[in-house]
């Protein structure tokens, strides 16, 4: 199908849905705090510093757009971000999210590197040229997912060189993409270049049609976080704050999903029946959640609070619940063992190499597809466990508290991994620079 029908066909249905469901989106839109927060600049981007009437900012020509979805993506764009802002200068650099918790996590992290931040616009006709007339970029770079017809269909027409960075697909991904590989092979077709995470990414993106020349592999940029390190004051006041007694061993739970905390607070009991008295931290995924995670485990009788209910005046709980994002990174520097969410339920797994980094060993579920190659890497150089469920789990992190020695080995061999594999960002930003000398010169042309 070519890349004009695609788009028409995409729009067509898009209207008739808007059209016909509008009684249900548009009171949830009024009513729904988080979407009412994110539509005005979804819908017209406003302008940015300095912008008006018939001028733009100095360096409005030479501007590269950075896109991520939302916290997991913006995390992964940051070491991006800042090794383009020191080869070409933050103030040629915007940066956009499309969640409020991707958008606050960027304003954390990303804004200093970067000469304006906004959310990323509706995949609606009105809302990409509004963007695209705000940032006029000299070429955009998409971090691992967020595919949009019409925003890559305005880029191809204008010849604006787009670029899928850090880009990878799962089991899942590419058995939906396969069965509608007629719509995505033109989409696909819209990148200059698809910076891939490993070789069989590769292939995945081959069998979707698109062509080899476009591809190229350069690995994972979340290798090039910086590593964790966390000095005995930063632990002790990290503590404080969490309220942790000093002679309790401590296991985090990060990014856990519904269904997961019953799982956990399974492990929690088993733990206590084993004698061990160790206090858990749970980050779940979303934060708004941390209400109905405590009430998971206060059912089976476990102590379990919010951090904003932390009281250092009251007995330590025996669980703490984080209820914002940007902590998890610093307290998996403070934990003993580490245990990734999204595993024990079918959620994919998430990213396990922020406990790697900080040299924690990583306990993980059977469901981790979406990080299937950096799980196996942990695996099989003694850094991670897999378990299969509450009593693997709990066996697996009684283990390994009863063993200090082990426990170390394991934190190091986690940490090797994710020190062996960095490079990607000076790979990615070789291609983009590549992009950057080419122009739009193959922007627009369908792959042979």
């Amino acid at each position: 199908m070519e890349r004009a029908a695609v788009v028409f066909l995409y729009n067509l249905l898009m209207l008739t849905a808007l059209s016909l469901l509008s009684p249900v989106w548009a009171p949830w839109m009024t009513l729904n705090q988080q979407r009412r927060r994110t539509f005005c600049g979804r819908l017209a981007m406003s302008r940015l510093a300095g912008q008006g009437r018939g001028r733009s900012c100095a360096a409005a020509a030479d501007r590269i757009w950075i896109h991520a979805l939302s916290v997991g993506e913006v995390l992964s764009a940051q070491p991006l971000v800042a090794a383009l802002a020191q080869r070409y200068g933050s103030e040629r650099l915007v940066f956009t999210a499309s969640t409020r918790t991707g958008f606050e996590t960027a304003a954390r992290v990303i804004a200093p590197d970067v000469g304006a931040l906004r959310y990323f616009p509706y995949d609606t006709l009105f809302s990409v040229n509004r963007a695209l007339a705000v940032v006029r970029p000299r070429q955009v770079v998409l971090v691992e997912t967020d595919i949009w017809p019409n925003f890559l269909y305005r880029l191809s027409q204008r010849r604006i060189p787009v670029c899928l960075v850090n880009a990878r697909l799962s089991d899942r991904s590419f058995n939906g993409y396969r069965r509608l590989r007629f719509f995505m092979a033109p989409l696909l077709s819209h990148f200059a270049r698809i910076c891939v995470q490993t070789d069989a990414d590769r292939r995945r993106f081959r069998a979707l049609g698109v062509a080899d020349g476009r591809l190229v592999t350069v690995g994972n940029i979340k290798f090039d976080q910086c590593s964790i390190e966390a000095g005995a004051a930063d632990r002790r006041v990290l503590a404080q704050q969490l309220n942790l007694p000093a002679d309790r061993p401590v296991w985090v739970a990060g990014s856990t999903h519904p269904g997961e905390e019953a799982l956990l607070a399974d492990a929690c009991c088993r733990l206590g029946s084993f004698g061990l008295n160790a206090v858990l931290i749970v980050a779940p995924r979303d934060p708004n959640r941390a209400d109905a995670v405590c009430g998971v485990f206060n059912r089976l009788g476990l102590d379990a609070r919010r951090l904003g209910q932390i009281d250092a005046r009251q007995r330590p709980p025996a669980v703490v619940v984080i209820d914002r994002i940007g902590l998890l990174r610093r307290v998996y520097a403070l934990t003993d063992v580490a245990f990734v969410g999204g595993s024990l339920v079918k959620a994919g797994g998430h990213n396990p190499l922020e406990p790697a980094a900080a040299g924690k060993p990583v306990l993980f579920g059977p469901h981790s597809d979406d990080f299937r190659w950096v799980y196996q890497a942990l695996a099989k150089a003694g850094g991670a466990i897999c378990v299969a469920d509450a009593r693997q789990l709990a066996e697996a992190v009684r283990d390994l508290m009863r063993d200090p020695e082990r426990k170390a080995h394991l934190g190091r061999c986690a940490r090797d991994v994710f020190l062996s594999h960095r490079g990607a960002v000076a790979r990615t930003v070789t291609e983009i620079e590549k992009m950057v000398h080419q122009g739009g010169q193959d922007v627009g042309r369908q792959p042979h």
